[in-house]
């Protein structure tokens, strides 16, 4: 999700230069966002799956029918009225440590595309692009790395054990 937006431009123009003039690089930028909310609904749901017994399963399933259902019925409502609102919910305390970096990297990425990324003169200004991205990547990893060790440690952890 950090990196992909800012680089779907260069990885569709390295596939095919024929493709950067239609709407391509743009759709590639909407299927990054639309892997990573699949991901995070993945992720959720096996979450729910795993700590829920038979019961909570089936009432959770009828639920969220009824929850969608009235979402459908009131977004179809409430469209027409201007300034309709939700109150939104906050998920700064679901998000990894290092998220502000993550953030920080995707907009000097996308900087990085607008500014140096050249469509005329690709390979050279590529290389400044990539580098840049790369550098973002490196210091991300290292810091969400140093923040989260405890729990990567957990994770590779639960590897060890024998069944």
């Amino acid at each position: 999700m950090t990196f992909g937006p800012s680089y779907s431009f260069s990885l569709v123009r390295m596939y095919d230069q024929r493709w950067i003039d239609g709407e391509a690089p743009e759709a590639l930028q909407y299927y990054c966002l639309y892997v990573f909310l699949l991901a995070v609904n993945g992720t959720v749901e096996a979450f729910l799956y795993s700590v829920a017994t038979e019961e909570q399963l089936q009432r959770a399933n009828a639920l969220s029918f009824i929850f969608s259902t009235i979402y459908l019925c009131q977004n179809a409502l409430l469209r027409q009225s201007a300034g309709a609102g939700v109150p939104s919910f906050s998920f700064m305390s679901c998000l990894p440590s290092g998220w502000t970096y993550l953030l920080l990297s995707g907009v000097i990425t996308r900087i990085s595309e607008r500014k140096f990324l050249d469509p005329e003169n690709f390979w050279p200004t590529f290389l400044i692009h990539f580098s840049i991205g790369l550098t973002c990547f490196c210091i991300s990893s290292l810091v969400i790395y140093c923040r989260e060790r405890t729990l990567i440690n957990k994770i590779i952890g639960s590897h060890d054990h024998s069944d």
